[in-house]
This record gives C-alpha cells, sequence and structure tokens, in this order.
C-alpha cells in the first residue's frame, strides 16, 4: 500500500500533523509508537536546544520567511536604510563645506576621513534584526512545547502499552494456573 502526501500540504503549520500521520502509518504496534514518540521529542528537543548555534539557519529560515509573509521585507529595510544614509551624507558634506569655511584663515587640516559615506544600518540593526531574533525564540519556545507534548504521548502510550501488556502475562498466567 503506498501513502503520499501532497507537497502543497507541507508547511510549518501541518508539520506536526503530518509527523503524528506518519508515526502512526509507519508504526505497526504500540511499542514502536511510543519509542518513535520518545526519539522525535528527543530529536525536537535536541534541536531547541542547539537552535543558537547548530540549527540556527533553520530557525532564522523560518524567521524570515514568517517576516515576509507579515509583510516586513529585508529588501525594504535596506532602501529605507539607504535613503537614511545618503541623509546623513549630505549633512557631513555640508559639515565639511563649513569646516573648510573655518579654516580658510587658518593652517589646521580638516580630517575629511570623517565625512566619508558610512553604512549605518539603523532599521536593519534596531528593527530588523530583532525581530529575527525575538521569532526565533518564539519558533524555539514552540518547538519545545511541541517536544514536550510528544514527550507526554510517548509517556501516555508508554503506560497504556506497559498495562496491556501487563493483562496479557496475567491472563496468561492465570490460564497455565487454571489448567
Amino acid at each position: 500500500m503506498s501513502y503520499s502526501i501532497p507537497i502543497n500540504w507541507i508547511n510549518p503549520g501541518n508539520i506536526f500533523v503530518i509527523l503524528i500521520t506518519i508515526i502512526f502509518i509507519i508504526s505497526e504496534k504500540m511499542k514502536n509508537l511510543y519509542q518513535i514518540f520518545y526519539g522525535v521529542s528527543g530529536l525536537l528537543l535536541l534541536v531547541v536546544m542547539l537552535g543558537g548555534s547548530l540549527t540556527k539557519p533553520v530557525f532564522n529560515n523560518y524567521s524570515v520567511k514568517t517576516l515576509e509573509t507579515a509583510g516586513v521585507k529585508k529588501a525594504a529595510m535596506d532602501s529605507i536604510d539607504n535613503r537614511i544614509d545618503e541623509m546623513l551624507f549630505s549633512v557631513k558634506k555640508v559639515q565639511l563645506q563649513i569646516e573648510k569655511i573655518r579654516n580658510i584663515f587658518s593652517s589646521d587640516q580638516i580630517d575629511e576621513s570623517k565625512y566619508q559615506r558610512t553604512k549605518s544600518e539603523v532599521f536593519v540593526k534596531n528593527i530588523y534584526n530583532p525581530l529575527i531574533e525575538l521569532l526565533i525564540l518564539f519558533y524555539r519556545a514552540g518547538f519545545f512545547f511541541i517536544s514536550v507534548i510528544m514527550l507526554l504521548i510517548a509517556v501516555i502510550f508508554h503506560l497504556t502499552y506497559r498495562s496491556i501488556d501487563l493483562r496479557r502475562r496475567i491472563e496468561t498466567l492465570e490460564k497455565l494456573i487454571n489448567r
């Protein structure tokens, strides 16, 4: 029997549901099911713990896509920053001209390196990057919550399996005693 999942179903909102469906399809016994839940829970917890370093590009990618979906695009932030940089450079040019006028009668040299064009990235550094970091924290918290839920589901299935297994063993023992 072949199972297929349409590719347009795969988005961050449906990954959890698809994962549980695949687990139920793959697992034939409850023992395998709770072991799979334990494994997935541990894997998600590992992803959350390494979210600041090893898996940061994954969370960063999700955060960027979320911001773009919300309408906050990096290109727009760069454009705003470029306009701000142009205005600051215009002010610096005016300041340089004022310094030149002041130093007409003096022999002091003007340090023109202070009046060079600089890239300040005001919006990217102060708005866009903190938003990305905040969304990364939200995604990590969400994955941690899903990990805890998966762990609790694994514990429930484990206890259920043990209970059913214990009943089966008791029934087998009772049949052996009653012979």
